[in-house]
């Protein structure tokens, strides 16, 4: 199952970042998916592009019995009254067997909600259920757990959410409104910053032993309802005498579908099914949840996981190399069919990264120059020889998303952008963008003498092995970053510059001091990525907007343009998913024609190369966010169902 949970990367911005319920962070997606350290979404999922257009894009909607219930944003549904079970699950799938899988790093600490310690994140969605799961096929969009019934009001200012009467903690002791207001003053004292800020400004009130209410302030979006309503519910009565708010090794009580089992702090963590799970038979769990014990090996880097894997001791592998992907795996293993691997794209839009040119420099503020530069990068030499073709070229700022401009601008978007036409080249008109492309031989001729003539135009000519200008200063440049990840796409990039005579180079230093010279303006280029939220909006505007339009602190690059100044604003103001698309893919446009960043590259398969030993059967669909992985259950189990069943089997 999919969980959202709060982004920490590199640019923070809002919105609702996804990862799952079980197994590895999602994003990249530092902590919304792995983005220079962890995110978790961001690893951030995918807008669903079936939402009603219609729609306000922040209506709030609770569905009416008899349909299963459910709270969604700006959308309705994909499952209503004859909601059996998730079409990717098998609800005949057999229990049984154990899964076990790595995970890097230690821990130190069970308790995965608070900042101190190390904790094994892969397991808090399995301990505890909330109000609401999220839906793992659609955005936006949440189904009920522990909550049975939910009513919204004053348009989802204020929203009531009814505890299912069968639910009910591991002790047995049922789940009550007291425990919702237990959890939400809990999580507003001691829980990581996310939930601190979000709890410090929604009114949680228990109504009755079964009901809870909240009050959303003015200003607020919606989407916190979600948040809170899938926050897990944890027990006060176990609680209440202890510091949730310190580091601890004992195995809480929780009320998920799995409790903790074995525990060998920092190397080992085992969970067990809870067989009399109260929610087993819900829909939104029905051919979940199959395996008898779920176990998580630590290991402190990923070549030890990968060799215990091809040992045959972990299940399954989440390969985050594309180069160990597409070099290690010919193996008698692999070949003979007993490891199988699949891969899954990444369901998150992925954004923009790449090299971003501080505009404030004036070599950098002439368009020629940023050309310039841009046509002696050269991506494919090292995506052929370094990275085995496996990576992409990224060229939008809303990449992996239904709001990306990669198709040429339709009318409407054309009637936009042409009070503008004076900013945008005639190209801008007729096809969409897309970054210079080599012959991948590293010394692509064409793109270097275009490079050298768009250098000479701005003032820049090549002298005694030199680029300078008239005064006879020499072009230079150094890339400022935290860490040494782009190297190997740099290198092609630096040689060309030299070719070119300009002194150019790359800087990495401790993030700490990255951040300060971010944050000082002191760079020339500056290695950088944004992840954009599920739905675009008014972040847009403090990234990109010009001094005076409240981006000021925002906008790192120095960008001023009155055309994406009105682009920015019209897609913070707009309110129907239909609006959001066409102002987005406009403020795409602009951006990308400015050239204001040389694109790096993506991984299309972050979070999404899965090996596994042919120990296991999975259904023939995925959901549309995820690996389906909970899905998923053993083959012995299934031989074990069948010898016990003498009709299975049988014509």
């Amino acid at each position: 199952m999919l969980r959202r949970a709060p982004a920490d990367g590199i640019k923070r911005e809002k919105g609702r970042a996804g990862m799952r319920r079980l197994g590895k962070q999602a994003w990249m997606k530092s902590t919304k998916r792995l983005v220079a350290s962890f995110c978790f979404a961001f690893c951030v999922l995918a807008a669903s592009s079936g939402a009603d257009a219609a729609e306000g894009l922040y209506h709030v909607e609770a569905s009416k019995a008899p349909a299963y219930p459910s709270v969604a944003i700006g959308r309705k549904p994909l499952y209503g009254e004859n909601f059996q079970h998730f079409p990717w699950a098998n609800p005949a799938a057999p229990k049984g067997c154990r899964m076990t899988e790595s995970v890097r790093g230690s821990f130190d600490s069970l308790n995965t909600w608070i900042v101190k310690g190390r904790s094994p994140t892969p397991i808090h969605g399995a301990l505890y259920d909330g109000l609401l799961v999220a839906s793992p096929d659609e955005d936006m969009v949440s189904y009920g757990l522990i909550a049975n019934r939910i009513e919204v009001f004053d348009d989802g200012r204020r929203v009531r959410f009814h505890i299912d009467p069968r639910a009910v903690f591991h002790d047995g002791v049922p789940v009550k409104a007291s425990d919702v207001v237990f959890t939400a003053k809990t999580f507003e004292k001691d829980a990581r910053p996310f939930y601190q800020l979000m709890l410090k400004q929604i009114e949680v009130k228990a109504l009755d032993e079964r009901t809870v209410e909240i009050r959303l302030p003015e200003g607020m979006e919606p989407t916190a309802i979600l948040e809170f309503g899938e926050m897990p519910v944890i027990p006060e009565h176990y609680w209440r005498d202890r510091d949730f708010g310190a580091t601890t090794l004992d195995p809480f009580l929780g009320n998920g579908p799995y409790r903790f089992g074995s525990i060998d702090a920092g190397r080992r963590l085992i969970l067990e099914r809870v067989k009399d799970y109260w929610a087993r038979d819900l829909p939104v769990n029905k051919g979940l949840f199959n395996f008898d014990e779920l176990s998580f090996e630590y290991f402190f880097d990923e070549t030890g996981a990968f060799q215990a894997f091809l040992a045959g001791d972990i299940d399954k592998f989440v390969d985050m190399s594309a180069q160990r992907w597409e070099t290690m795996y010919d193996t008698p293993a692999v070949r003979d069919g007993r490891i199988k691997r699949f891969t899954v794209e990444a369901w998150w839009p992925l954004g923009m990264n790449g090299f971003f040119f501080n505009l404030r420099e004036e070599r950098f503020a002439d368009i020629r120059v940023r050309k310039a530069l841009s046509l002696l990068f050269d991506f494919e030499w090292p995506n052929e020889n370094v990275f085995h073709g496996a990576y992409r070229r990224t060229y939008s700022y809303f990449q992996n998303s239904e709001f990306a401009a990669d198709e040429p601008p339709t009318e409407e978007e054309k009637a936009l952008m042409e009070p503008w036409r004076d900013l945008l080249p005639d190209e801008a008109f007729r096809q969409s963008w897309a970054p210079p492309v080599t012959d991948g031989s590293g010394r692509d001729r064409d793109n270097f003498r275009k490079a050298l003539d768009l250098f000479a135009e701005a003032g820049w000519h090549y002298r005694d092995g030199k680029l300078r200008n008239d005064a006879g200063d020499v072009f230079r440049f150094r890339i400022l970053t935290n860490s040494q990840s782009q190297e190997a796409v740099l290198s092609p990039f630096f040689n060309n510059a030299n070719r070119a005579g300009i002194d150019a180079g790359l800087e990495v230093i401790d993030n700490a001091a990255y951040e300060a010279r971010l944050k000082a303006r002191r760079f020339d280029i500056a290695y950088r990525f944004y992840i954009p939220p599920v739905i675009p909006g008014e972040e847009q505007l403090r990234m990109w907007g010009s001094a005076g339009s409240g981006a000021e602190e925002g906008n790192l690059i120095g960008l001023e343009n009155p055309m994406i100044d009105s682009f920015a604003q019209k897609l913070a103001e707009a309110r129907t998913l239909e609006d959001k698309r066409l102002y987005a893919k406009v403020l795409d446009r602009a951006l990308q024609w400015g050239n204001y960043v040389i694109p790096s590259f993506h991984d299309p398969y972050a979070m999404g190369r899965i090996a596994y030993w042919d120990r296991f059967v999975m259904p023939d669909s995925r959901p549309k966010n995820g690996i389906g992985d909970q899905s998923w259950w053993c083959k012995a189990a299934e031989q074990d169902k069948a010898a016990k069943n003498p009709e299975n089997g049988r014509p």
